[in-house]
């Protein structure tokens, strides 16, 4: 190993930032997506420097609960659709002694894939499902609310029934007027656009 790239592992150990052991384990054991992700940090020289990739706009409080079940606040959260991975990992899913906290709602500025948000979001990244189901109710009918209902996607980070933290997202169906709800693995090769929201703990 070359003395530069001791120097640069080095300096980027100094720079990491605070992340939860959940996120640290997935990259340790995606050794193929961290390659993948780091080099997207290398544009020529050249390249002006990026937009930002999260801007906050607002923040908004919500309860705590004791118990939540997804599959029992479908009907007053007006959810029409269901995707199979969350019907799998959240429908059954019990939240027990969720506390109250205070959610940030983020902008999304350009695409991206999840692991960068996430790391961007760092040891604030999850959400639990009954703080995102809190938020949907509030918006049953497709009120205006911190929630985009224009047919781009809510997305937050929450854990599934397997212990791993999902893309969980809410889209408003304009035809339907009512929620389409998925997740997505948060190594899905696809992107999400510029113009969504991401939740998290505020810091």
């Amino acid at each position: 190993m070359s003395s530069q790239i001791a120097k640069f592992i080095a300096r980027v150990a100094e720079n990491l930032p605070d992340m939860s052991s959940d996120i640290m384990q997935g990259w340790i054991d995606n050794p193929k997506g961290l390659q993948k992700f780091l080099l997207g940090l290398c544009p020529p020289a050249d390249v002006p420097e990026l937009p930002q990739l999260l801007r906050k706009i607002a923040t908004v409080s919500v309860s705590g609960v004791k118990n939540f079940v997804a599959k029992d606040h479908l009907k007053d959260a007006n959810v029409g659709w269901t995707g199979d991975n969350f019907k799998k990992l959240f429908f059954g899913n019990v939240e027990k002694n969720v506390e109250a906290i205070t959610v940030a709602i983020h902008r999304l500025e350009q695409l991206s894939l999840d692991p960068p948000i996430m790391a961007q979001l760092a040891d604030h990244t999850e959400i639990s499902l009954a703080h995102f189901f809190e938020l949907l109710k509030k918006q049953s009918k497709g009120e205006d609310g911190v929630f985009l209902i224009n047919g781009y996607a809510n997305i937050a980070y929450i854990k599934g029934s397997d212990g791993n933290l999902w893309a969980v997202s809410a889209g408003w169906g304009s035809g339907s007027r009512c929620w389409d709800v998925g997740a997505r693995s948060v190594e899905d090769p696809d992107r999400w656009r510029g113009g969504c929201q991401v939740l998290s703990r505020d810091s």
